[in-house]
């Protein structure tokens, strides 16, 4: 797992959410007090001002979102795949700042390692760094009886190899890093300064936090979330779109081989979350346990990070 996050800063807080709902128009709430003449907060009226809190939950909620936009974090990727970074390219609402192939030089560059070839070494008890330097000294992939897995191996191997003395040898023939970058693999790592507000922060979380994300892309997400939650903790109220929505969007596409390891699928699941269409066909959420929802998301976080 190659992905880190780096230098986050966070601009505005709750409070400033919470704020620029009220210049818009926030009601009050009930009081808890149930009306008593003696109450500070209600003065008897039994409706009191809503806190930065409630308001922010409320926004969420309601999905009165214009005002997140204020929020605002700026961190540093690295360790993303150049092709992936299409991905994260398409949350449009961001601005961000790439590595440039045209003037960094990309001699021995580092990449990320595709799923197929990261199961297999998972399996045999294969060291990822081990393996990566392996093809940096040309060496032979380790032995496996099984041909077509150790025929990906030496393929991925070979490939990456290739590359880099291609581009090495384009740059000694003086062809420049412009147009030597050519031959870099869509594994090769990138680097962005990255900068979004959080409504399009959550939007991203709620797409890229599923099990039917990309596994880069979802180790991404991850780790954002992990971030972020760090220096701003209110992101805990959000997660997957079914999560943040109280219904999975993905309908069918949930069944598919994909979306088969979703743990909010099972309808005898502690943290079942209908689809839409499930829910359109009667069958509803009936009862979500908060403390079980918790645990699982600390859990997968952990595996999608890589954390042991």
């Amino acid at each position: 797992m190659d992905i880190k996050i780096e230098n986050l800063r966070v601009f505005n807080d709750v409070a400033f959410v919470a704020h620029s709902a009220r210049v818009s128009g926030v009601g009050k709430v009930r009081c808890e007090c149930g009306g008593r003449r003696s109450c500070e907060r209600c003065s008897g009226s039994g409706m009191r001002e809503p806190t930065d809190e409630e308001i922010f939950t409320m926004i969420l909620e309601n999905d009165y979102s214009s005002a997140l936009e204020h929020v605002v974090f700026s961190f540093e990727i690295r360790g993303l795949s150049k092709g992936n970074a299409l991905e994260l390219l398409e949350h449009r609402i961001a601005s961000h700042t790439g590595r440039s192939t045209r003037y960094q030089s990309e001699v021995d560059f580092d990449f990320n390692l595709p799923p197929a070839v990261s199961r297999i070494l998972e399996k045999y008890g294969i060291d990822e760094v081990e393996y990566k330097k392996s093809i940096a000294r040309d060496a032979l992939v380790p032995e496996i009886a099984d041909e077509d897995e150790r025929s990906i191996l030496e393929s991925y191997a070979e490939a990456i190899g290739t590359a880099r003395k291609a581009y090495s040898r384009l740059l000694q023939r003086g062809a420049g890093k412009e147009s030597a970058r050519y031959v870099t693999p869509f594994a090769i790592h990138t680097a962005y300064t990255y900068t979004i507000n959080l409504r399009s922060l959550i939007n991203f979380l709620g797409l890229r936090l599923c099990v039917r994300a990309s596994p880069e892309m979802r180790e991404l997400a991850a780790k954002v979330y992990m971030a972020v939650r760090e220096k701003f903790p209110p992101i805990s109220l959000v997660w997957c779109r079914g999560y943040n929505f109280a219904a999975c969007p993905e309908n069918e596409v949930r069944d598919s081989p994909q979306g088969k390891e979703c743990p909010f699928r099972n309808r005898n699941s502690r943290v079942f979350i209908p689809t839409r269409k499930q829910i359109r066909m009667g069958i509803t959420l009936q009862k979500f346990d908060s403390e079980a929802f918790e645990k699982l998301r600390e859990e997968l976080l952990r595996r999608w990070a890589g954390i042991p």
